[in-house]
């Protein structure tokens, strides 16, 4: 019993004494040495190993052991015993090495070990764990771990003090370096050299402030643990938030893991480390901050991993911060000294130079001053002359706020004021109440500043409160160290211009008329003969016994003619931007997606199409059937100029037209709008045609291949929806068609399904009235009514229809009416008789729908239209949708 005491008591005098030597160690090599040469004594293990944690690796550094283990070699943290208990903190204690998962079962096999206890060494900074090995199973016992517990804290604070002593060494070795260095670029390398040496950063970096011979700051950096290369295609850094308190000076940044930092990723262009930058998670900024209070710049300091700076190196890095502030100063002081001491020599030498030919200088420098001054006197005289003496122009110069500063005599008789009455009022009194509500003086003077030039026509007011037509120039005038001082502005006036520009236009378009009243002529002309030549066969053919088939054939020709002759006069409406719209929130990049098949089918195989959907796209407010017959009319176009194959685009985009865009395009106005572009690699257009694509009835096809309407109606659809239409073309590079839409801020409701078309729908006992003035139209709609089985009533104007709605016992369920009538128009018809019977349903029918049923090219809210000419089925259905609700 008392050798088994003994037995125990033995390791504690040699741990006692490895504790001694281990305080006298002043490297980690001496530290080593103690654990490989002492360690087994005390534990009573067949082998122990020193590891230390390497990046993401373990470095099995000495081992004393019956026979090799792994000394000298390098495995994953992941991989390894060692790398878990550094990683978790915790000592492993693994009686059966192949009964635990946590052991790499393949790096055994080949030792004599089979159980093991690994011991964490906790060194500050420094990750290191001590092992201990046994040949047989459940070796470890209680007093082995305890022992190696013991050993593992007295190494851990071994390691640190050896550390405490280097970075004491360190510091101590900087101070006294760039103390005696006057070079400032080597005196930052060596302090950031320190602190990467001092804090165990994978790279670090000073940035610092230069002030070069003439004066001038900049910025320049030094760096340590990384090439030069790694920062070569990366900015300077900016005051960020990040880097605010280190660039003011306000205190140190320390930072676990900085990504995870209130204040990081908030800037543009990158939001946070741009692409490509050095991974950083651990982060140190220090402020280097001179005597004076002046911030020299900071020290910077990055590790991938995180955790791996403490409060200890805050205060390290203080003090070599203060070092290098010193030497910075000194530095400064000593390269200012030398600029001082050679610019006295220079001015010595210059005013010795001076002084010799200082009398000769002055006579000359005095005549040239005067000649100078004489020049500029007459050269205002003339310009005074040259501004007086023109009186076709108003011009006059404004300050930066618009007030008049000058009044020329122009001015005076365009305007009315004399100078004496308008210098040192504001400009603003020379618009129109509307525009000045508007905002336009204020928008005129700023397109000017930005723009440079402000260029536009509009009304104007005299003193005596006329308004006139004007021709407006500003443009923006700055000093020369460009800083905004006023604006110099032309006015002319074109009431008599106006006047000869009105007569022309109006011979213009009488031109116009008569160009688009013969189109017309021409295709109505053919239309009207494929109608009434097709009829005239099927009453022949009706008189022949056996001419069924042929009648039927003429009368789906004649059919034909006139549905092609109805849709003409919709492309003309359109032109015109009187068609009825009825415009849905509508997702343009969807509708392109949906059109897409139909599109290649138009298109051909030799043309590629693309769909370029712009992200996150506001929507718009359109008639859902026009985009899609504007879409198609553009890519048959498109189409027709790619004869031999080629690519069309269509693509979208959210734009937002400023300012300075709408100087550039005065018929714009300014806002948010959705762009949907069709581009195509064709033959393209010269100015000549592209100067005319809008112009009805003009085509450059060949006769029988268009009708020229089609980019006319495309023009009138997109001007009636508040939009506005660019068109680009290049001979031989193609053509790009881009239609601006506003954009849409209401709710935007997902479509619902087609309805089913209604044809042919029959009557359950209701009594229409229909009120046309064409007696023919009018006979048409009621018979077709009566042989769907309604009731039908008659009436020729809107004042017998009412004669009919006022009879208390006449029954009437719906009323069909024709808009335009002479007299009592058919909108004032529905609102009379709603009147007197609100229950009472009301369809409208036109050719052309004018005031009443539109605003604003729209139809209004819960107005039931029919457009002429109609078919059978089109009525049918129109009125049991109305009647069924």
């Amino acid at each position: 019993m008392q050798k088994v005491k003994e037995e125990m008591a033995a390791p504690w005098p040699r741990l006692f004494a490895a504790a001694e030597r281990l305080a006298k160690a002043r490297s980690l090599d001496d530290v080593v040495e103690v654990v490989r040469s002492t360690a087994r004594g005390i534990i009573g293990a067949q082998g122990i190993c020193f590891v230390t944690c390497e990046g993401d690796h373990c470095h099995y550094v000495a081992e004393d052991a019956i026979a090799p283990l792994w000394a000298g070699q390098r495995f994953l943290l992941t991989q390894c015993i060692s790398g878990w208990v550094m990683l978790h903190g915790q000592p492993a204690v693994i009686p059966d090495i192949y009964a635990d998962p946590r052991v790499p079962h393949a790096a055994y096999r080949a030792t004599f070990v089979k159980s093991l206890v690994m011991m964490p060494v906790d060194a500050g900074d420094a990750q290191a764990a001590i092992g201990a090995y046994w040949a047989e199973k459940d070796a470890p016992g209680d007093p082995a771990v305890e022992l190696l517990g013991q050993l593992a804290r007295l190494v851990g604070a071994a390691i640190r003090n050896v550390a405490l002593q280097t970075s004491f060494e360190i510091v101590n070795k900087t101070g006294a370096m760039v103390a005696s260095d006057q070079d400032l670029e080597r005196i930052v390398q060596t302090v950031t050299d320190a602190g990467v040496e001092l804090t165990g950063a994978e790279f670090g970096a000073f940035f610092y402030n230069r002030v070069a011979e003439d004066g001038e700051s900049y910025m320049l950096y030094s760096l340590s643990g990384v090439s030069r290369q790694a920062f070569a295609n990366f900015p300077m850094p900016r005051n960020t938030p990040v880097f605010d308190a280190t660039f003011s000076g306000r205190g140190v940044v320390r930072s676990d893991d900085i990504r995870q930092d209130a204040r990081y990723g908030h800037s543009p262009p990158h939001h946070g480390m741009p692409q490509g930058h050095l991974p950083v998670t651990s982060y140190l900024a220090v402020p280097v901050i001179s005597h004076s209070g002046e911030v020299h710049g900071g020290l910077f300091f990055g590790h991938h991993k995180p955790a791996r700076f403490s409060a200890e190196h805050e205060k390290i890095m203080l003090g070599i911060a203060g070092h290098a502030a010193t030497a910075i100063d000194n530095a400064r002081l000593h390269q200012q000294a030398r600029r001082e001491i050679d610019a006295r020599a220079r001015a010595e030498a210059e005013l010795r130079q001076f002084n010799a030919t200082l009398e000769q200088r002055i006579e000359a420098r005095t005549a040239e001053i005067q000649r100078a001054f004489h020049q500029l006197q007459e050269s205002e005289q003339r310009f005074g002359i040259l501004v007086q003496g023109v009186t076709d122009y108003a011009i006059c110069m404004l300050d930066a706020s618009g007030i008049v500063t000058s009044w020329n005599v122009g001015a005076e008789r365009i305007k009315g004021y004399a100078a004496e009455e308008i210098i040192g009022q504001s400009s603003t009194i020379f618009y129109t109440a509307a525009d000045r509500d508007a905002g336009m003086p204020a928008r005129t003077l700023q397109v000017a500043a930005l723009a440079g030039r402000f260029e536009a026509e509009g009304l104007r007011v005299r003193k005596n409160g006329t308004e006139f037509w004007a021709s407006v120039v500003v443009d923006a005038v700055h000093d020369d160290h460009g800083r905004l001082i006023g604006f110099a502005k032309v006015m002319r006036d074109l009431t008599e211009k106006r006047a000869i520009e009105d007569q022309l236009r109006q011979a213009q378009k009488m031109e116009a008329v008569g160009q688009l009243t013969g189109g017309i002529a021409h295709d109505f002309n053919n239309l009207l003969t494929v109608i009434t030549g097709n009829i005239e066969l099927a009453e022949r053919a009706l008189q022949e016994s056996d001419g069924g088939e042929k009648a039927r054939r003429a009368v789906a020709n004649a059919m034909q003619g006139a549905e092609r002759a109805a849709a003409l006069t919709q492309r003309l409406l359109a032109f015109s931007r009187r068609q009825p719209l009825m415009p849905k929130p509508l997702d343009l990049g969807q509708m392109a997606d949906d059109l897409a098949d139909l599109l290649k089918r138009a298109l051909g195989e030799l043309i590629r199409l693309e769909i370029r959907r712009g992200a996150a796209l506001w929507a718009v407010e359109a008639d859902p059937n026009q985009i899609e017959s504007a879409l198609l009319n553009l890519a048959v176009n498109a189409r027709d100029a790619m004869a031999e194959g080629g690519t069309l685009i269509i693509g979208t985009a959210n734009v937002h037209l400023d300012d300075g865009y709408v100087a550039r395009h005065p018929y714009v106005l300014p806002g948010d709008y959705v762009m949907i572009a069709v581009a195509d690699t064709g033959t393209g257009m010269n100015q000549a045609t592209l100067a005319k694509i809008f112009e009805p009835f003009f085509t450059t096809k060949e006769i029988g291949r268009g009708t020229g309407l089609g980019l006319s109606q495309v023009y009138g659809f997109v001007k009636q929806s508040g939009g506005y239409i660019e068109v680009q073309s290049q001979e031989g590079q193609g053509t790009t068609v881009q239609l601006y839409l506003p954009r849409f801020t209401g709710e935007v409701v997902a479509a619902a399904g087609e309805r089913k078309k209604r044809t042919g729908e029959r009557a359950k006992g209701e009594t229409i009235l229909v009120v046309e003035d064409d007696a023919g139209v009018r006979a048409y709609s009621a018979e077709i009514l009566r042989e769907l089985g309604y009731r039908v009533m008659e009436a020729a104007d809107g004042v017998a229809a009412l004669e009919l709605v006022e009879q208390p016992g006449q029954a009437i369920d719906l009323l069909f009416t024709d808009i335009v009538m002479p007299g009592m128009s058919g909108s004032e018809l529905g609102e009379r008789a709603r009147a007197l019977r609100p229950e009472l349903k009301v369809l409208f029918t036109s050719g052309y729908p004018r005031d009443g049923v539109m605003r604003d090219g729209r139809l209004e809210a819960g107005i039931a239209l029919l457009p002429k000419p109609f078919a059978l089925g089109d009525l049918a259905g129109q009125i049991r949708g109305l009647l069924d609700g």
